[in-house]
């Protein structure tokens, strides 16, 4: 016997004498059937079949969580957007809770996809007027699901900037974390002249930023915020935008992996990723 093989330590004649099965049932009556891995399995087979739909009737939903808004349960901000009252209970509002989640998120990313990510040169957070001005963003508010970009990565003689809102909700802040610190990867990895010329001009934006959102929605899938996970994923299949033409490229190449490890079988490890 191997010695890998730890079920019959490494081919002791002792193991003959192991019942496998009267083992597992004694453990499970000592309830070590629930623990968190466990739980955590059954969280992603309830995920393989739990699939998120937007009301197609025009439902009111919340701008940064995508959450159904019920009643009166939510605050519109100054631009028109609404917030549910979740996530206004879970906004980053000091820069030393800002600091702590990019942390957060740049290190589970670097786990998630296996890959070395270069810290910006600056970080920053900043007002949503600010935000719009550097992005040329126009805004219209809707009842319906109306994100506006959070934030945005840069890439400068100096090195990368990374820019986010201030008060965003922290769902919606590690996600645009996750977008833009793949922005920065992008910069820092692949050949920006070999993209466009192996998919054209007028594709280039639809390549960089559907690999970011692949990433938010897998990120998400790790770090098992499932649910939020399911309406990203949903929004980004909605959208005709770059973001949801390239995402849906992107799906079909690289099948999200539900149980939050997408492996070397990923665009991070891929010169071409398409």
């Amino acid at each position: 016997m191997p010695r890998s093989d730890y079920l019959t330590y490494g081919g002791n004649r002792g193991a003959a004498g192991l019942s496998a099965a009267d083992t597992q049932a004694w453990l499970e009556s000592q309830g070590f059937d629930r623990g968190e891995l466990r739980a955590a399995r059954q969280a992603v087979g309830a995920l393989q079949v739990a699939e998120f739909t937007f009301d197609a009737i025009g439902g009111r939903y919340c701008d940064f969580c995508f959450v159904l808004i019920m009643g009166g349960e939510y605050e519109q901000l100054n631009d028109g957007r609404e917030r549910c009252t979740r996530c206004s209970k879970t906004v980053l509002s000091t820069e030393e809770q800002f600091v702590e989640e990019f942390a957060k998120v740049r290190s589970n990313m670097e786990v998630a996809f296996s890959v070395t990510l270069n810290a910006p040169t600056i970080v920053k957070m900043v007002n949503a007027r600010e935000i719009a001005r550097r992005t040329g963003e126009t805004f219209t508010a809707t009842p319906g699901v109306d994100p506006r970009v959070l934030g945005f990565a840069l890439k400068t003689g100096n090195g990368h900037e990374l820019f986010l809102e201030n008060g965003a909700p922290r769902l919606a802040a590690i996600t645009t974390m996750a977008h833009e610190l793949t922005h920065i990867w992008q910069y820092g990895n692949w050949d920006e002249g070999a993209i466009t010329k192996a998919y054209g001009a007028g594709n280039r934006l639809a390549v960089y930023e559907g690999m970011a959102t692949w990433t938010q929605v897998q990120y998400l899938i790790f770090t098992r915020d499932f649910d939020y996970a399911q309406r990203q994923h949903a929004y980004a299949l909605m959208r005709e935008d770059e973001y949801g033409v390239g995402y849906r490229v992107f799906l079909d190449r690289y099948p999200l992996s539900l149980d939050g490890d997408p492996g070397k079988e990923s665009p991070f490890h891929h010169d071409l990723p398409l």
